[in-house]
């Protein structure tokens, strides 16, 4: 344990030296400087005459320079000077109101907008919301707003699923395994985040394949370069999920049922007082038989021979169940904290597993369980000692217990029949338990003054896995079992952007990497494997750029570069306990990251508006960690393999006609190749230059939503959806090399009809999912669901 600590004291103190202590240097001499400029602040909320919030309201103080825009909840911060003012507020689809203000020292000030009947109906490009403050920053990004698919029973992964360049591969039904494929990269490649903090360390049991969308609020996607911000290692891009903070009393609850006896539940709920004090609670479960059918060839128990010709069968061992709470308690809205908030993450799921990572291996009784705890705090403060200087601190501890049962004498076929072997396990014999911990702490630090915003972030992150106790892991210990697994990393993050107006702004940023780990070594140059505990160190630097300019006012231009580095995550060093091997030896994947991205937004008139965007990406990736599954007993490796190259280009366009009609869809391109040329020994490789087996290159997605209002009564909205999506053919081996298997064409099929009353009270939504009940693959020979019903009432009340 001192190494560690040891090893953590020294990073922090080289990154503090190297990019921290500047930064702090030059945030204590540069804002008293400025300090001058903004001697009172206006804060307050802008609601509606219900008293409900109004979203990204426009506050600013007439014929000046300052102003401010009002968030998700309604609630705005202005800074500026003292003195007399007219202060004027608009939002789209209300009337603007304007008011004498003189200002001095903090004052609180509430705003209410009346309705414009005249705006309901037309078509506009709206206000500044957060989630296009997000898509028009310099980053190759997309940000959706969730709240439109509130109504749906999807997971988080799903409406990933709709997003340009996103692909979710996942291995079967609900509950199954999930990987998020990002312009390319997959897996790990891609991070993961939920308000800006990893979830790599939250366990199986709370992940983006079982949350409800419900829980969030937008979802980020970062397409190659991330902000300093993430504090990411990430090599392929990232994806932050923002979750509801509505500072507010409401309730959010809901029940579904569907095919395959898939039943899901949520509720959420939360108060705020008038003190500041918040109240917040998020329940949810899912359960799934999972027994729909798949098509796949038939083992003979007696001969141990397959079939030729497949059989359609029902999968029998497949149930999934899993719960999680989410409790926070805190305080907003204080003069010493803005938001200061505790939570408690609980969850648990039980997974029964039908087969292997090849459809042929079946099983009968191995299943895996997950439970886990995670404590966070979350800590916030606007205009810190001076104005404009914003500080955030976030804290996670996350526990989880992971067990992985394999203990039947048996060897199954599809069709329920087994015989009785010689040796406990169906695939390899198991009782293992498991306890992971992960230390996550993010600082972020930002200050603001005219034109320039700094910021810096430092994230660092501690896991370490150990086997529980000896009677558990007897029967199946090696010398591996109860060596130490530790992952301790470092990322410091310094970034500044000079934004002197609304048509172009230009960042620079710098990262420097530290990571340690310690884990079980194969030494071994016999096929028996000999384990040695060792532990190895990396430390390193990037970098990036970015830039975006509006050519027109409806036409933006981005561009941005990084040189950045990936860590090797948890489950590639040490595996998953179950069917999936790691490797405490893989190196940091390293990659130079190029993007462009063009973007059209405009109303044509009061009843037409149109989005396109089309983005370009190139990734040199050395070191490049590949996902492999092993053809005798189906079981999962990871390895570094040379150089990668990848080019390509993904396209959406929108239409949308008043608040009536919408349709869309996008399109991605792209070119992964292996540009590693000689093997280890000097041979040359036959696949020189092919494309990277096993995955997907050309995909896309097409969705039309039409909506009735008022049919079913005032205040009602009737609402018909389709979605499309559409897989090319990909090869599962190296082309070159006489691979001839592939993952077919796919093309699925989406209808959802829901019902709103009451002004979004009251909701009936029913989905119809892969209606022409065709056979889908993400993943060679994983079949997943067939077509499937699913029926969902939902209550929301809101003050």
């Amino acid at each position: 344990m001192g190494t560690k600590f040891d090893f953590f004291f020294t990073m922090s103190t080289n990154s503090f030296r190297r990019t921290l202590f500047p930064c702090f240097l030059l945030l204590c001499v540069v804002p008293p400087a400025f300090a001058q400029e903004s001697a009172a602040q206006l804060s307050g909320k802008v609601v509606t005459a219900a008293g409900q919030p109004v979203e990204y309201a426009s506050v600013v103080l007439k014929s000046t320079r300052h102003g401010a825009v009002a968030d998700g909840k309604g609630a705005y911060l202005l800074p500026a000077p003292a003195g007399e003012y007219t202060l004027v507020v608009s939002a789209m689809g209300y009337k603007s109101v304007e008011q004498p203000l003189s200002l001095r020292g903090r004052q609180t000030l509430r705003v209410t907008l009346e309705a414009d009947e005249r705006e309901l109906d037309e078509v506009t490009v709206v206000g500044k919301s957060a989630v296009r403050q997000v898509n028009e920053s310099a980053f190759n990004v997309v940000a959706i707003d969730a709240k439109p698919l509130h109504n749906t029973s999807m997971s988080l992964t799903h409406a990933l699923d709709r997003i340009s360049g996103v692909k979710i591969r996942e291995t079967g039904g609900v509950g199954s395994r999930t990987q998020v494929a990002l312009n390319g990269f997959s897996g790990r490649h891609i991070k993961m985040f939920m308000d800006g903090m990893p979830m790599e360390g939250f366990g199986g049991s709370f992940q983006l394949n079982n949350i409800p969308v419900s829980l969030a609020e937008r979802i980020e996607v970062y397409k190659g370069v991330a902000p300093v911000e993430l504090g990411a290692d990430a090599l392929g891009g990232a994806v932050n999920i923002v979750t509801r903070q509505l500072n507010n009393t409401y309730v959010d609850a809901s029940y579904s049922y569907g095919s395959f006896n898939t039943h899901r539940s949520s509720l959420s709920a939360g108060h705020t007082a008038k003190s500041g004090l918040t109240l917040q609670l998020n329940a949810y479960q899912n359960y799934s038989d999972n027994s729909y059918r798949v098509k796949t060839q038939l083992l003979d128990v007696e001969t141990g021979v397959y079939s030729r010709e497949k059989y359609w069968v029902r999968r029998f061992h497949d149930n999934y169940h899993n719960e999680a709470v989410v409790a926070r308690a805190g305080v907003v809205r204080k003069a010493w904290a803005d938001r200061l908030l505790l939570s408690v993450t609980l969850s648990q799921e039980k997974a029964d597993i039908q087969n292997a990572n090849l459809m042929t291996i079946v099983y009968g009784g191995r299943e895996r369980r997950a439970r886990s705890a995670i404590p966070s705090l979350h800590y916030e403060k606007r205009n810190l000692i001076v104005p404009n200087l914003r500080l955030s601190l976030t804290a996670t501890y996350s526990i989880s217990r992971n067990s992985n049962l394999d203990t039947l004498a048996r060897q199954y076929s599809w069709s329920g029949v087994y015989r009785q072997k010689s040796s406990k396990g169906e695939g390899s014999y198991s009782t293992s338990e498991t306890d992971n911990s992960n230390f996550n702490a993010t600082a972020n630090l930002r200050y603001r003054w005219g034109a320039h915003y700094l910021t810096l972030n430092n994230l660092f992150s501690d896991f370490s896995r150990k086997a529980t106790d000896a009677a558990a892991n007897a029967e199946t210990a090696t010398a591996a079992t109860f060596m130490r697994r530790t992952n301790a990393k470092n990322v410091a993050g310094l970034s500044y952007k000079l934004q002197p107006s609304d048509r172009w702004s230009a960042l620079a940023f710098a990262k420097r990497y530290d990571v340690l780990v310690r884990g079980p070594i194969n030494i071994s140059t016999t096929s028996t494997t000999v384990y040695e505990e060792q532990e190895r160190s990396f430390s390193t630097e990037g970098y990036g750029l970015g830039a975006t300019c509006r050519l027109l006012p409806s036409l933006q231009l981005k561009a941005s570069f990084e040189k950045s580095y990936r860590l090797p995550s948890e489950s590639e060093l040490f595996g998953d306990e179950s069917l999936e091997t790691g490797s405490a030896g893989l190196k940091p994947e390293n990659s130079r990251n190029l993007n462009f991205n063009l973007c059209y937004n405009n109303a044509l008139s009061k009843a037409h508006a149109v989005y396109l965007d089309l983005g370009l990406i190139y990734r040199d990736t050395k070191d490049y960690i590949r996902r492999q599954i092993e053809q005798r007993y189906g079981g999962a490796y990871y390895a570094n393999h040379g150089q990668v190259r990848n080019f390509g280009f993904d396209v959406e366009a929108r239409y949308f006609y008043r608040r009536a009609f919408s349709a869309g869809g996008n399109f991605t391109f792209q070119d992964i190749r292996n540009m590693e040329q000689y093997a280890v020994g000097g041979r040359k490789l036959i696949y020189y230059k092919d494309r990277m087996p096993n995955v997907p290159y050309l995909f896309g997605n097409a969705d039309a939503t039409y909506s009735l209002y008022d049919l079913a009564g005032k205040g009602s909205v009737l609402s018909v959806g389709y979605n499309m999506r559409y897989i090319h053919a990909f090869f599962l081996a190296w082309e070159s090399e006489g691979g001839d298997i592939t993952i077919p064409t796919q093309l699925s099929h989406d209808l959802t009809l829901t019902l709103s009353l009451r002004n979004g009270r009251y909701h009936i939504a029913a989905e119809a999912k892969n209606i022409a009940d065709e056979m889908l693959y993400d993943n060679y020979s994983l079949q997943k669901p067939g077509r499937s019903f699913m029926l969902k009432i939902r209550y929301f009340f809101f003050t």
